[in-house]
Parts: C-alpha cells; sequence; structure tokens
C-alpha cells in the first residue's frame, strides 16, 4: 500500500474546502430539508425583514422587462433540488449590499426544471449559476457555484463597468 504524502492530504484539503463553493449538478444529492429553508422568510438577527432581490419569474418575461428598462440582466439559474442554491439564495442574496446592487439589474430566476432550453442556451452545466448580460443582449462574466457576499458584489460591479464603458457597444467606424 502506497504512503500518501503531506501535499497528497494539503491537495484532498484544498478541494475540500472548495466544495461550498462549487455547486451542484443534476447529479448531486440536495441537502437536508433543514439546509433548503424557504428563503422568502428569512428573517436578520433583529426580528425584522429582510429586505430581498426583485426577480421577475421566466426568461422571457425577463428579458422584455429589461428592453422596457434598458437595464442589464442579472440570470439566476437555480433548480429546486440544489441545495447550494437555496443556500446562495438565503445567504448572499438577502445581504444588503447585494440586494441595492440587484436594482440596477433587471434580476431574473431561471428554474432548470421549468426553463432547460434557457439553461442549454446559456451553456449552463451546474447550479447555482448567475450569469449577467448587458442591455445590448451581450454576455458579460459569468459565476458559477455558491457564491459569497464579496464575489458576488465584485462581479456585479464589474458587470456594470462593463457596461459603463461600453464594451457591448459596437467599434465606432472609421470615417
Amino acid at each position: 500500500m502506497k504512503r500518501r504524502t503531506g501535499s497528497h492530504w494539503a491537495a484532498i484539503f484544498a478541494l475540500a474546502s472548495l466544495a461550498p463553493w462549487m455547486g451542484c449538478n443534476r447529479d448531486s444529492t440536495p441537502l437536508p430539508s433543514s439546509e433548503t429553508a424557504d428563503v422568502s422568510q428569512a428573517v436578520p438577527a433583529s426580528g425584522g425583514q429582510t429586505e430581498t432581490i426583485a426577480f421577475v419569474q421566466g426568461y422571457r418575461q425577463g428579458c422584455q422587462a429589461a428592453r422596457e428598462q434598458g437595464k442589464p440582466m442579472l440570470l439566476f439559474f437555480t433548480a429546486e433540488w440544489c441545495g447550494y442554491c437555496h443556500a446562495m439564495e438565503r445567504e448572499t442574496l438577502h445581504d444588503p449590499q447585494i440586494v441595492a446592487l440587484s436594482k440596477q439589474f433587471v434580476c431574473v430566476l431561471v428554474d432548470a426544471d421549468a426553463e432547460p432550453d434557457v439553461c442549454h442556451l446559456y451553456r449552463v452545466r451546474g447550479y447555482p449559476t448567475v450569469q449577467f448580460i448587458s442591455p445590448r443582449g451581450a454576455a458579460l462574466n459569468r459565476l458559477v457555484g455558491k457564491q459569497p457576499v464579496a464575489e458576488m458584489s465584485l462581479e456585479m460591479q464589474a458587470a456594470l463597468q462593463a457596461i459603463a464603458r461600453r464594451i457591448d457597444q459596437p467599434p465606432s467606424q472609421a470615417l
């Protein structure tokens, strides 16, 4: 039997520490029911209600709202069976900083089971996935797996900065 080295154990530990942010795929076992509580009932320690992201249910409705409002989209790909999706909803998407940033987007909840064609269109292979889309329809940055507040905030700001730099605008034509 081969003896495991310290570096081997370090690699195993590093992978294990990433597990909470890796996300689910269809073959994953959902977290126990205590880990998948209804996020609409999340209450802060102070006892008051938390503000939540105003999600549009469904991709087509979200695209229409984004066109009408001239805002970029934040697509949140989720699935009922995905424990990491529920954890991210509970821990990240209720954070006041994330909720405040979300008001600059049309936030769209895409249920993997209800809209598999949209998941296929965006090549979503793991859940949760967050895809940012410019007001003109250009794909911007993407997050895969459960994200902590700090990372989500940075990526939301990066998407907004990319739009401000007009990277989704066609290059100017030389006269």
